[in-house]
Formats: C-alpha cells, structure tokens, sequence
C-alpha cells in the first residue's frame, strides 16, 4: 500500500508545486513601498548615471540607450490609452510615423529642432482627436482592427504624399545640434530624449495617480457607472487617445532625429507589434512597466536576429502567448513580486 500511495503522493506534491508557481506569477501586486531616503538615493543616482552616460559611453551606446528612451515614451502613452483607458490600438506606428515626418519637412523648412518636436506632438494629437471621434465609438476588436488598418496603411500613405514626404526616397535629416551647443549628434539626440523622458513620466504617473487617472480607469472598467458618476464618456475617452497619440508623435520626431533619415520602410506592421509586445511584457496600466518593456524590445530582439533574422516576430508572438497565460501583470509584476520581501525588511518612513 505503501508503494501504491508513494507515487501518488509526490504526483500531488509536484502538482501543488506547479499550482503555486503558476499562483504566484498571476498574483497582483501593489507597487513598492521604499523607505524615502532609499527613494531618494536611487533617484539621485539614477539621474547622475543618466546625465554621464553620452560623456563616458561609446557614439553606438549612446543611440542604443537613446532608443530605449524613445520606446519608453511611446510605451508610456500607448499604457495610457490600453492599459488605463482599455482601449485597444494596434496602430501607434501611424502616429510615430506622422511624429517622424513633421520633424523631417520641418527640418527642411530650416525650423530648430525643439519647434520640430513640438509639431510633432501637436499635429498626431490633432489627427488623434479627430480619429478618435468617430473610431472610439467602437469597442473591442472592432476598434483593434481600425487602429490596425492604420497601421498596415501607413507606409502605402507616406508614398502617396510623395510631394511632402518624397515617396520611397525619404528624407535626409540634419540631426546634428545648433553651432553654439557643444555636443555631438549622439549626445545632442540623447539629451533630447532624457528631456522628454523624463517629462513624460513625471506626467503620466499625476495623469494616472490623479483624478484624471481614476476617471480613465472607471471608463474602462465600467463605463455606465462611470457616466452616471457624471464622467464624460466619449471626450474622455477621445482625449485619452488624442494625448497617447502625442506621446507616440515626440517619440518619432526623437526617431528621425537619431537616424537622421526617414523612409515608410522605416514604419512598418511590425513596428506597431512591438509597439504591443512593449506594453504588454513591461506590463499593462503601470508607469515602470513602459520602462521595463522599452529595454525588452530594445535588447531582445538585437539578441534573437543575431541567431536568427527571422527568430524576432517568432520571439515577440511567443512571449505574448507565455505573458498574456502566465504573467499578466507582466515584468514589473514579477519584479514586485522579488523585492518585496527585501523592500519590508529595509528600515525607513514610507
């Protein structure tokens, strides 16, 4: 009898392992609650590593970190949009693409580059309400394949306005920084990025800490109370998608000003992929996760195509399988999950 229950019992054993493995992958976590003087210390040293960084690093490092920032950015709005808004959009890449090449004409023009930027986020925050209108009055999958026609869509339209966006030629950018600015191209692109950045974040964490925050997430979680309460559904929901779309405008003219040349090869299906896979991986409706995500899709990649050029779609389509079953809440949620035995043990005012 005793050999019979053996096996059976580390069968459970084993069961209840996995059981509790898979439990604490899909356990919600709150965020960290470090002591303040912790909080300030890495914040402090963070922004010293960030500012040194272009001073002591190699040109390629600099535009690789730069990269990051850019991705961060677009996770950040495009977070905004699905994670506390719970609107789907699968076309991003149409706005970094409108971002990208009003920065490319208005350095034509002979415009400074801060006023490129500036264009670059107002005019996709134009296009974005104006979509929005109509396109938001869809829910689900609907309003994911109208965001995805965009997408699919966008390279055919850089094309067709070849007068202002010269076709399938592109466009040569002049990225390099004002005479009186002592800085390389590199360095210039990334304080640029650090810039705004750093404004984006500070930003969405009020947007989604504040009131505006909670009126995102109760249209997205139940939109009759929401309109009961006296939330306007529909400008809600059209502003949110309008200031995502901004967030993803500044990230492309950053893009364009890095490469130096844009071209609609350039703003592909995939680019709005990994637009997805950034959100998702980082995880949905958290302000770090953009940044986790933005390091995925920056440094993953880079390291599949080195095997495979073909292994990068398979890579991002595997782990949205593996994170949409097994970590919902993403990198950050695994992250959480780690340090919140060491962050309790750490003396100091929360």
């Amino acid at each position: 009898m005793t050999a019979v229950t053996s096996p059976i019992r580390n069968l459970l054993a084993a069961r209840t392992q996995r059981t509790s493995v898979s439990e604490w992958l899909r356990r919600p976590r709150p965020a960290l609650a470090l002591p303040r003087w912790l909080l300030l210390v890495l914040l402090v040293a963070l922004a010293v590593a960030l500012v040194l960084i272009p001073l002591v690093n190699p040109s390629y490092i600099n535009l690789t970190v730069t990269l990051v920032m850019i991705w961060t950015i677009v996770g950040l709005g495009l977070n905004l949009l699905v994670g506390f808004g719970g609107q789907i959009s699968l076309g991003h890449s149409a706005f970094f693409a409108i971002g990208a090449y009003t920065v490319a004409v208005g350095g034509e023009a002979g415009w400074l580059h801060p006023f490129t930027l500036i264009a670059a986020g107002i005019l996709p925050f134009i296009l974005g309400y104006l979509i929005g209108l109509p396109a938001l009055r869809l829910k689900g999958l609907q309003l994911g394949l109208v965001t995805l026609a965009m997408a699919m869509a966008t390279p055919a339209a850089i094309r067709a306005f070849e007068p202002i966006t010269h076709g399938s030629r592109g466009i040569a950018i002049d990225g390099d920084p004002p005479a009186w600015i002592p800085l390389a191209h590199d360095q210039w692109v990334y304080y640029l990025a650090l810039l705004v950045v750093a404004i984006a974040y500070v930003v969405t964490r009020r947007l989604a800490r504040g009131r505006l925050g909670r009126s995102f997430i109760a249209v997205r979680d139940a939109e009759l109370v929401a309109e009961t309460l006296g939330v306007d559904v529909w400008q809600t929901k059209t502003r949110l998608f309008a200031a995502s779309a901004a967030y993803a405008g500044v990230a492309g003219g950053l893009y364009a000003m890095m490469l130096e040349f844009v071209g609609p090869e350039n703003f592909g299906l995939m680019m709005s992929i990994s637009f997805v896979t950034l959100i998702v991986v980082g995880g949905l409706a958290t302000v770090p996760g953009a940044v986790l995500g933005a390091l995925f899709i920056q440094y993953v990649p880079t390291f599949t195509s080195s095997i495979s050029p073909s292994a990068t779609g398979a890579t991002y389509g595997i782990v949205l399988i593996l994170f949409a079953f097994f970590v919902p809440f993403g990198l950050v949620g695994l992250v959480r999950g780690a340090l919140a035995p060491i962050v309790a043990r750490i003396p100091g005012r929360r």
